[in-house]
Parts: C-alpha cells; sequence; structure tokens
C-alpha cells in the first residue's frame, strides 16, 4: 500500500534518530534505454538480455549451455513456472510485475513526475546503469530525494524502502554523482560500513584529503568532517529527505543488521525454493466461520509466496502428490488440525486432438495432529491422486496430464493454490 510522502518521511525521520542517523568493481557499460527497447520479450536467445537481473548464477550457466530456441524456451517456461506466485490464474503476476517495472525504465515513468533534472534512467546508464538494476528488483522507492553537490561534496540521490512490518528503514540505497555530468552510481555502504572516513572521502569534491581507517569520526581530518558536516545540513532538493539522513547512508544500509547491500542485490530466490524452507507458524485467532469455538489456523509462513503450494507430482501406476506439512494451511480444532485440499486432474491426448480429454475432480481431506506439524513442519503428507484402478483404465497413449490443487479447508480465509503440467506415456 502506498504512503504518503509525508507520512513516509516522518517515520523515516523519527526512527533514523532514535537509531543513530547522525553518528553513525567493474564499470557496466552504458547501454541507453532507446537501445534496449528493441529487444522484444519473446525471443529466447534474447532471455538474459532481459531479465539478467533475475537469473540466479547457476540459471545462467545452464542456460547458455543452451544451443537451440526450443531448449532456450523450455528452460524459459520452467523459469517462470517456479516464480509464480499466484498458479491458480492463468496470468504469472510476478513475470508481469517484471515486464511492468522493465516498461517504467523504458518509457521513463519514474521520473516523470519528480521535476528533479538529470535523473532519467537514459542519462544514467540506461538500463544497464546502477539506478535500473535497483528499480528492477525493488520497484518504486517508498521516499527519494536529491542532495545538490555543496562546496565540499558531490550531488548525491537516496531511495529509501520501508519495511512494511516493523515501519523501519529495509533499505537505504546512496547514489552519487561523481563530475557535473556524470552518471548517478551506486555507493558502496557495504565497503564502508567499519570506514566511516573513507565514506566521506568517496563523495568530496577535493580527492587530496588523507585521512586515517578508523570507527567512528575519531580518525577523520578536519576537511573530512567539514564534508561531513555539510552534508548532514543540507536539506533534499524534493523537501522529502533531510540531509542528516544522506548522511547516515554513507556508511548504514539497513536498520536490520542482517540485511547487507550486496545480499539485496542478488537476483531473487524463486517463490518455490521460498516455500520450501518456509515453516509453519501459528496465526491466531480465526473468523468463526465454522461455529466451532477455540479454532485457530496454522499457516505456511511464505509471504513472498503469496498462494503457492509447494510440492512433486508424481506419475506412475498411480498417481500422487507429495506436500510437506508446513506448506499447506491447516485449521486448529482442539488438539487436532485438518486441511481440505480440491483436486483437478485434466488428462489429454497430445497425438489424438480429437480424444476428449479425461476429467477428475477430487477432495483430499488430510489430518494430523497440532504438535506434528509445529515440531515436524517439514514432515511430507503423500495425497493420492488417482488410484491404481484409475490409472488401469486409461488407455494407451501419449498425454498432457494437468492438475491443479486448491487449499479449501472451510472456515480458512487463505485459499493456496498450485498446478502442474507433465507428460505421461502409458
Amino acid at each position: 500500500m502506498k504512503r504518503s510522502r509525508m507520512f513516509i518521511l516522518f517515520y523515516i525521520v523519527l526512527l533514523l534518530f532514535i537509531f543513530g542517523c547522525a553518528s553513525s568493481g567493474n564499470k557496466k557499460p552504458i547501454v541507453f534505454v532507446n537501445q534496449y527497447s528493441n529487444v522484444p520479450d519473446d525471443i529466447p536467445s534474447q532471455f538474459l538480455n532481459r531479465y539478467e537481473h533475475f537469473i540466479t548464477g547457476k540459471e545462467q550457466k545452464e542456460f547458455k549451455k543452451l544451443l537451440t530456441d526450443e531448449d532456450r524456451q523450455m528452460f524459459i517456461d520452467m523459469f517462470w513456472t517456479k516464480r509464480d506466485t499466484d498458479p491458480s490464474t492463468p496470468e504469472n503476476e510476478y513475470k508481469e510485475k517484471i515486464d511492468n517495472r522493465i516498461d517504467d525504465i523504458i518509457d521513463e515513468r519514474f521520473f516523470s513526475g519528480v521535476g528533479l533534472a538529470g535523473l532519467l534512467f537514459r542519462s544514467n546508464g540506461g538500463f544497464r546503469g546502477d539506478m535500473a538494476q535497483v528499480y528492477l528488483l525493488h520497484g518504486e522507492p517508498d521516499a527519494m530525494d536529491v542532495l545538490e553537490g555543496g562546496h565540499f561534496f558531490v550531488n548525491l540521490m537516496l531511495w529509501i524502502y520501508i519495511n512494511p512490518e516493523n515501519g523501519r528503514v529495509l533499505y537505504a540505497f546512496l547514489f552519487y554523482q561523481r563530475g557535473s555530468s556524470g552518471s548517478y552510481v551506486l555507493f558502496s555502504q557495504d565497503s564502508y560500513k567499519m570506514d566511516p572516513c573513507g565514506a566521506i572521502y568517496q563523495v568530496a569534491t577535493m580527492r587530496t584529503y588523507s585521512y586515517m581507517n578508523g570507527i567512528g569520526m575519531q580518525g577523520c581530518p578536519d576537511d573530512l568532517n567539514r564534508v561531513y558536516e555539510e552534508i548532514y545540513r543540507a536539506r533534499g532538493k524534493g523537501g522529502v529527505l533531510e540531509g542528516y539522513i544522506f548522511a547516515w547512508a554513507l556508511f548504514n544500509f539497513s536498520q536490520d543488521g542482517s540485511i547487507t547491500q550486496g545480499k539485496a542485490l542478488e537476483a531473487p530466490r524463486p517463490a518455490s525454493e521460498i516455500a520450501k524452507q518456509s515453516k509453519a507458524r501459528i496465526a491466531g485467532e480465526a473468523p468463526k466461520l465454522t461455529g466451532v469455538d477455540g479454532t485457530d489456523y496454522i499457516l505456511a509462513s511464505c509471504e513472498s509466496c503469496n498462494s503457492f503450494i509447494p510440492g512433486e507430482f508424481q506419475l506412475g501406476k498411480e498417481f500422487t502428490l507429495t506436500v510437506r506439512r508446513g506448506d499447506i494451511d491447516w485449521l486448529i480444532v482442539g488438539d487436532k488440525t485438518k486441511s481440505v485440499l480440491k483436486i483437478r486432474l485434466v488428462i489429454e491426448s497430445i497425438v489424438n486432438s480429437d480424444q476428449a480429454p479425461l476429467v477428475f475432480e477430487k477432495w483430499a481431506t488430510l489430518e494430523s495432529s497440532k504438535n506434528i506439524i509445529v515440531s515436524n513442519p517439514t514432515g511430507q503428507k503423500i495425497i493420492p491422486v488417482l488410484t491404481a484402478d484409475e490409472v488401469a483404465r486409461i488407455s494407451a497413449g501419449t498425454y498432457r496430464v494437468s492438475v491443479y490443487v486448491k487449499n479449501v479447508t472451510p472456515g480458512l480465509m487463505t485459499k493456496k493454490y498450485n498446478a502442474w503440467d507433465k507428460q505421461f506415456t502409458k
């Protein structure tokens, strides 16, 4: 949910003051947006060029080994399937979000209403620039402003992202402009967290300053202290952020000490991988939709996965679905838990388009104890989808088997989904 600028600013000012804001590679080739915009999203060989920030190192190696567009397309289909945050819909919401951000960069939508000169993506490395990388990975910041260079420091730009769960600064991406007409490049807060003098030195207009490495300001000479003081007392051109927030961001990236700038710039993990590492959590009192007093939920704690249910769909003498206890939602009644899954299975002939598809609709009711789910969320549940007798009645041939699963436990507000699509030969 979007917050107003004043509301965001209030939180930033308050929190950074409380947490002590006052105390504390290789250059990428420039590729302009108009050049990049000619790269469509439907050519498999251009996949890396368009989505490089979202592909893990392992995936990049795998993709580069592929020799044909057919193999590349199969890779791409699986790539997006693993990242789909809502498999229940025909759209891939995750891909749509990324493509919208790409369009924002191409069309310069982000800065269209800001009114600050020199901040267009095309003026700052285009699609390959540092600004574009941050925007692609994290979207529009909750607050941003520019600190025009003074007598002692260069132009600075700060993007603030707020953690919606606690209102604290999640990311503070600081950019700086070396020279009067150069591109804004990302400032490495990780490098200077324990070297504030070095951080100040990097954004100083004069590079003849000398300093001693050390923690705090004690090791900084007076001329670097003057640089810091000028930044601290300045005010953002847009009137959104104060200078002391920029000063804090010189050697701080997040108010969460476990988050580094380097981690924030890594390719996001697929939703399916995140879900596999999630643990069940008790969600508290449930709305009394069932008429049963004393009920609550055990939920799969994977906010970034939205309604995703990870699992393995196996085809053989019988069709089964294997899920982990902690990856589905349960309704607790006393010491017992219950989860109901709706299953829709479609079997279509690949070689005979005239053959009518086989459609099965079933419900699987799972029961367990609250203690087992909480103590062993990684324990597996094997859910029968088609029995051996049902599989035996399928005629010989090659089929596309699609299965759709929805968590429909009565009384639960969360309806998690997943879908699988496999080939089966009998």
